[in-house]
């Protein structure tokens, strides 16, 4: 009998997964250790390794989302026959989780990777295809309705029916699926606006003494290579807040108000194929210096392709800049279960009163949204005042 091939299931909450691109190619031979296939999740991305040698046969092709334990192909020993029509196995029922850690196993890589079809292949029957290449149908802007996904006949009809009936107007230029973590991240944020009341309120900061403290810590820490940035004092102000008040390091699960007693901060990452919120363990019982390293290193890994599950579990509050990109203030998303995320916008010239008198200084504005059925405005403009307290004192942060 050959060897089956699983589709590896990540984590325990995985639903779905995609075999995103083959490495062995159909009909070709692997040996133990070798990379099968690159499997994509909403999560994190790992290459699956063959356990064992003999000839490579694929049941799914490149592009088909399936269950773990769905078997997408089977590698054939020596000295098997292989039949021209594969068969059709059960899915295993228990298999086993991934690690999601990176070292020795060279069964989990997790990787974080651009969503694409390898080698341009698309689950289609031939009955659609050849259909598709008459009419003129781009299968790429299908949604199969077949087994696993396959594209068939009655698709490539159904849009070729549409596209006749469609009024004339302006045509979009091209189309490309909602596959990987834009799906996911499309879905989930849908959701979040969709289960939760969300509110935003905005508050400005005199950073004058912040950018003071920042300038004299990269002169400091310059030798270990630790370059502290003005995400980092907001990441160490909001991890005090949130000890002040534990309210917004909350989460409504189950009709019950559940307080973590640990602060783990996530700190989203923009990647070219969408954003990633890998997760700062423990906030709370690091300094300053440490936060700075943390979040550096998980912020290149985000970029590498580097992080584990275990890197972008667990947060408990998040916060998301966008700065670098000359943005002063913006509405940021709940990501649930959480109960508040931080937005934190650029630091320009503006004016801060002393007494009567205005006073040219570096302000920043920092945009809070918290979830409404968890707490209310009042304790939460209390927070997000502390976390400006914090950032206009900031030596504060280094006790």
């Amino acid at each position: 009998m050959p060897s089956e091939i699983y589709l590896v299931k990540v984590g325990m909450t995985m639903e779905e997964g995609t075999v995103e691109e083959w490495y062995i190619a159909d009909g070709a031979r692997v040996e133990p250790g070798e990379m099968l296939y690159r499997l994509e999740t909403e999560k994190v991305n790992l290459d699956v390794d063959a356990e064992t040698s003999g000839t490579v046969r694929h049941l799914a092709d490149a592009g088909t989302t399936c269950k773990p334990g769905d078997v997408v192909g089977f590698i054939y020993a020596d000295d098997e026959v292989i039949p021209d029509v594969l068969p059709t196995p059960k899915p295993k029922p228990d298999i086993a989780v991934a690690s999601d850690t990176v070292g020795d196993d060279k069964s989990a890589k997790p990787v974080v990777a651009k969503p694409k079809r390898a080698g341009g292949r698309i689950a289609a029957s031939p009955v659609a295809r050849k259909l598709a290449g008459e009419l003129g149908i781009d299968l790429a802007n299908l949604t199969g309705t077949g087994p696993r996904g396959r594209i068939t006949k009655e698709d490539v009809q159904a849009a070729a029916d549409a596209a006749a009936t469609a009024p004339a107007g302006p045509q979009s230029g091209s189309s490309t699926p909602l596959t990987g973590m834009r799906r996911t991240i499309a879905e989930r944020m849908h959701g979040s606006l969709r289960d939760t009341a969300q509110l935003t309120m905005d508050m400005e900061v005199a950073m004058d003494d912040a950018v003071k403290l920042r300038r004299d810590l990269l002169a400091e820490w310059e030798g270990d290579g630790i370059r502290v940035t003005y995400t980092d004092l907001v990441l160490a102000a909001a991890t005090k807040a949130l000890g002040r008040y534990p309210a917004m390091n909350s989460a409504l699960q189950a009709n019950a108000l559940v307080r973590f007693e640990a602060v783990h901060i996530g700190l989203a990452v923009a990647l070219e194929e969408g954003l990633i919120v890998p997760v700062i363990k423990d906030a709370n019982s690091k300094t300053l210096r440490e936060l700075a390293s943390v979040s550096a290193d998980l912020a290149k890994r985000a970029r590498d392709g580097k992080l584990t599950l275990a890197d972008v579990e667990g947060g408990t509050f998040t916060v998301t800049s966008l700065g670098m990109y000359g943005v002063d203030t913006f509405t940021p998303i709940l990501n649930p279960p959480q109960a508040g995320i931080l937005g934190v916008g650029r630091i320009y010239d503006g004016v801060r009163w002393a007494g009567d008198t205005a006073v040219k200084a570096a302000m920043m504005r920092l945009s809070l949204t918290w979830d409404h059925r968890v707490l209310d405005g009042a304790p939460a403009a209390e927070f997000l005042a502390a976390v400006r307290d914090f950032l206009e004192s900031p030596y504060r942060l280094l006790v």
